[in-house]
């Protein structure tokens, strides 16, 4: 835990504020069985703008891990508004580019929500 600052002889202890508001996602979707070592080669170079649209959208610690054909993504959140923060990511063009190149190593066979047309993590709270 870091102090921060004083404020009126208060302790601001910023580091763990956060902590408390802090949730833990974790997401899974599946992966096609022919495109596993593509999705593990896009994944070993970043996109800068896309690390930092995820940490504009108060995501932290995020990590994706592969087992069986699916893929499990862990992070957390420390934003206030996770659906305004989501919809931010989701409005990116440079996000939209990562997804569309990441998109075709996903499993289409279980569609995502109704009406959107493709697969999608599905989230779940830890």
């Amino acid at each position: 835990m870091v102090i921060t600052h004083f404020s009126s002889g208060n302790m601001i202890l910023k580091s763990a504020l956060k902590e408390m508001q802090m949730k833990r996602y974790g997401m899974v979707i599946g992966i096609l069985p022919d495109k596993i070592e593509e999705y593990k080669k896009l994944h070993a170079t970043d996109w800068p703008d896309v690390l930092m649209m995820i940490k504009t959208c108060n995501i932290q610690n995020y990590s994706i891990y592969f087992k069986d054909r699916f893929l499990f993504s862990y992070f957390e959140y420390t934003g206030d508004d996770f659906n305004a923060d989501m919809k931010k990511m989701s409005d990116d063009p440079i996000t939209q580019q990562w997804w569309d190149v990441c998109k075709p190593c996903q499993d289409h066979s279980k569609q995502g929500r109704k009406g959107s047309g493709g697969p999608i993590w599905r989230r779940f709270l830890l």
